[in-house]
């Protein structure tokens, strides 16, 4: 019984490796194929398109948006809640987050991270949970 399972975790283990390897090198043809076509000049102008219809949306929006702000604000005041602190609390876990998000991609593109062994004899990956005060 300890043959056959040591042999299906050695198997695994080699499938691991196998499959790492396959989506590092996909992942490399992915990265040329979009650097190619966003050096390409149709592309380059459909984004500029699109750019232009988003902000046409954005200021299409803006006013109801800022409205609907203006009302949240006094219906909250008049609840004794401060949006102004709310806000505040959540643009410093935003920040925390797009810091935390940014160094976590660092260390994936420089190919730094921790692992363990699992109960498979192959490697996964520790991920950190990110705790948010809202």
């Amino acid at each position: 019984m300890n043959e056959i399972l040591n042999k299906v975790q050695s198997d695994l283990g080699k499938l691991q490796k196998t499959l790492e390897r396959e989506g590092e090198m996909l992942l490399s043809k992915l990265k040329d194929a979009a650097n190619k076509a966003a050096a390409n000049k149709s592309v380059q102008a459909k984004r500029k398109e699109i750019e232009k219809l988003v902000e046409t949306q954005i200021k299409r929006f803006e006013p109801a948006l800022d409205k609907f702000y203006s009302e949240l604000k006094t219906t909250a005041s008049k609840y004794g809640v401060d949006m102004e602190k709310v806000e505040t609390k959540v643009r410093s876990a935003k920040e925390k987050a797009a810091s935390t998000f940014a160094s976590k991609n660092k260390k994936k593109s420089t190919g730094k991270s921790s692992s363990s062994k699992s109960a498979v004899g192959g490697t996964k990956k520790t991920k950190k949970k990110a705790t948010k005060k809202v």
